[in-house]
């Protein structure tokens, strides 16, 4: 209805999952790059969970097209199938005939296990892959781990991919099928979008639709994602709405109060996710707004008015195509060569004899208490984790806050604090461990009483991910600081400011010129410059003006 009013050749923002408007932010090409591994590594299970919406579907189907010549997939969408039914299935996709009257799993075992050493024979590896698998029964999954006792004296004749929402994780904690659980060799979270990558997936599917100029301002931008908590199916639906909203009201911008309108239209007025039922009454007023204007722009108006507009564009779109096309090439050599890469790290080192070096004779640090212990030493705490509080709660009693979540080395060499970072193993689960330092590819650790040097790349595909560490929140502040704010929080930033660069502001509340300076420090420290004090924030500037902290890198 919009697209003429816009210049767009084509709707942007639809829930079809077009290869088109494939966007890869760099979470998603992790998790390619994992299934990619999972796929080359020959035997066990790799996991790939994330919200509804994050992007799961679009990870596969990109999967798919850059599937290696000698591999064979089974892929099962609808996994609410029974053990029988699931064989029944692979044979199916697999292209393995059995009576169809068959009920027996024993028949159907011998007739896959005959499949693939045949296929082993000819140099072919083969996959089962199943999507939704948060719907699997415990006993269809004890049923699939034992399909991975099917093996050669070399080799395990099948690798297995798990694909599902986050309660695919709650499922395979339980302690039957803990023996599952210890033979998932790569896992990945697939998180939402954050706001830079939400602006970029914005602009991303405009430009695909034909316009490359800015319609939704930053505001608007900021709205969305917030709303949408960066989930790209929510996005679409919000943007969606809101282009009708504009277009209804004759506005070639989309502005933060229309977003708000059509968050209210999608989610609700309590911003509670509701794609499927929508109030009768809201929906016939957009309806009925949307076709009066729609109506006398077309007779007022006309095709002819987009018709040059649309001319002019054409060439830029080509351009777009052609570098679009050489941008998926590149992705595909960089995956490609991420699974060398992964691939050859496994085969060099396996995560278990690498953990049982880094342990020796101690027992693993499941927990991470041991860890904890390690990290608070170095802020000069001695903390006894039989004898104390939670680690995040024996912090709060010395002023520090824990800073929980999932990163890559990027980030975390971003941060500069020593870190507790979880690690699993192959077959005998996770365990913890502490980077004390970070130089390039080198890192050092320290697991229990042992000091470790090794690097990044053999860490890579034993590290979830999953990360600790300890900052000093200033007094006063809540979960961050805003624009309005006063109080002592507000005297530490200010000190602060004029501490790093000497600037001394004259101010007795966060007001917009302390706000500004913000926003420069946050965009040269590698941050969303939203001139929002949060941890992060506060983590970088104690960095830079309190020495007493500990830092991950030498002189950092």
């Amino acid at each position: 209805m919009y697209n003429d009013f816009f210049g767009l050749k084509e709707t942007p923002f639809t829930i079809s999952p077009d290869p088109r408007y494939l966007f890869m932010s760099e979470r998603h090409r992790d998790a390619l790059a994992h299934l990619l591994y999972g796929i080359g590594e020959g035997g066990g299970f790799v996991l790939l969970t994330g919200e509804v919406g994050t992007g799961k579907t679009t990870v596969c189907r990109c999967l798919l097209e850059q599937l290696p010549d000698n591999v064979r997939l089974a892929y099962i969408l609808n996994p609410k199938l029974n053990s029988v039914e699931l064989m029944a299935t692979m044979c199916d996709e697999l292209g393995i005939s059995y009576d169809k009257g068959e009920k027996s799993l024993k028949a159907f075992t011998d007739l896959l296990s005959n499949y693939l050493l045949q296929s082993e024979e000819k140099g072919l590896n083969t996959v089962l892959m199943i999507d939704e698998a948060q719907n699997l029964s415990v006993d269809v999954l004890e049923q699939i781990r034992l399909l991975t006792n099917l093996e050669t004296n070399k080799k395990k004749l099948l690798q297995i991919i798990l694909i599902g929402q986050p309660e695919l994780q709650e499922l395979l904690a339980k302690k039957e099928l803990r023996q599952l659980a210890q033979r998932i060799t790569a896992r990945y979270h697939l998180r939402p979008l954050s706001l830079a990558e939400t602006k970029a997936y914005i602009e991303h599917r405009l430009k695909i639709a034909g316009v490359t100029r800015p319609i939704f301002t930053k505001k608007a931008i900021g709205q969305i994602h917030k709303s949408s908590q960066g989930v790209p199916r929510l996005i679409n639906v919000i943007s969606d709405r809101a282009m009708l909203g504009a277009f209804a009201e004759h506005q070639h911008r989309v502005k933060d109060k229309i977003v708000n309108k059509a968050v209210n239209e999608v989610l609700g007025k309590n911003n509670k996710p509701q794609l499927e039922k929508e109030t009768s009454s809201s929906v016939g007023y957009w309806k009925l707004l949307a076709s009066a204007v729609a109506l006398a722009l077309l007779i007022t108006l006309g095709w002819y008015l987009f018709q040059d507009y649309q001319q002019t564009q054409a060439d830029e779109r080509d351009k777009f195509v052609m570098e679009q096309e050489r941008q998926r090439l590149k992705l595909e050599q960089q995956l490609v060569s991420t699974q060398q890469a992964l691939a050859k790290a496994s085969l060099e080192k396996d995560s278990q004899p690498l953990a049982e070096q880094f342990w020796g004779k101690q027992s693993w640090d499941r927990q991470g208490d041991l860890a904890a212990q390690n990290l608070f030493a170095l802020w000069g705490l001695e903390y006894l984790p039989f004898q104390s509080a939670q680690a995040c709660e024996f912090a709060r009693q010395y002023s520090l806050e824990c800073d929980n979540g999932v990163a890559d080395w990027a980030f975390v060499e971003q941060l500069n604090r020593p870190v507790n970072l979880k690690f699993q193993s192959a077959t005998d689960g996770f365990y913890w461990g502490l980077l004390v330092s970070l130089d390039g590819d080198k890192v050092s650790l320290q697991f229990g009483n042992n000091k470790v040097e090794t690097n990044k790349s053999k860490l890579n595909p034993i590290w979830t991910g999953e990360y600790r560490l300890f900052w000093k929140k200033p007094l006063g502040m809540r979960e961050a600081i805003k624009l309005g704010e006063r109080g002592p929080h507000i005297s530490w930033l200010l000190d602060s400011i004029r501490q790093v660069d000497g600037n001394a502001i004259a101010a007795s509340r966060y007001n917009q010129e302390v706000k500004s300076w913000v926003e420069g420090f946050q965009k040269t420290a590698g941050l969303v410059a939203d001139g929002v004090v949060g941890k992060h924030t506060v983590i970088l500037l104690n960095n830079q003006v309190s020495p007493e902290i500990p830092k991950l890198k030498v002189g950092g």
